[in-house]
């Protein structure tokens, strides 16, 4: 039996980290179930770290999960001054675009999602996102790019 016989969507609730007041705060992920509890990351979180669609994870009791296979994407994570228009997107997307990557967002616009191919080259990456953000004044982060103690992960060489 193939592994795209078995594999079922799902949702799985993962941890993103402790909130202001020190509880625990979770993300819903939507995921492709290879094995049990062997999950491969469909859609890139905003705000779990160290993972972009692609990735297979190893979902863990309590939200932890365990990366396995690196899918080879870079995770942005944008966070306006202000909702913006849907057409000061446009600049964003193209940019992207060119870069093979997607641009993804709630429709309450209060953050942006960026999903990217590592293979896009950080410099082209950074000059992509600082071009739409640094006019704007925008806050934007890697999700998938350094530890929580701010070294690199290495996972893209």
């Amino acid at each position: 039996m193939t592994v795209e016989e078995v594999a079922e969507d799902a949702h799985v609730r993962l941890l993103a980290g402790l909130g202001a007041g020190g509880q625990l705060v979770y993300e819903t992920v939507l995921t492709r179930i290879v094995e049990p509890d062997l999950h491969l990351v469909l859609g890139t979180p905003a705000f779990v770290e160290g993972i972009a669609a692609g990735d297979q994870i190893r979902v863990r009791a309590g939200g932890a999960f365990e990366v396995v296979r690196r899918g080879g994407n870079i995770c942005l994570l944008v966070v306006p001054e202000s909702a913006p228009r849907p057409e000061d997107l446009t600049p964003l997307r193209d940019a992207f675009d060119e870069l093979g990557g997607i641009v993804e967002l709630p429709p309450d616009r209060r953050f942006i999602v960026i999903t990217v191919p590592a293979a896009a080259g950080f410099d082209a990456v950074e000059a992509a996102i600082d071009g739409w953000t640094g006019p704007r004044g925008h806050h934007w982060e890697y999700g998938n790019v350094y530890d929580p103690d701010g070294n690199p992960l290495n996972w893209w060489d």
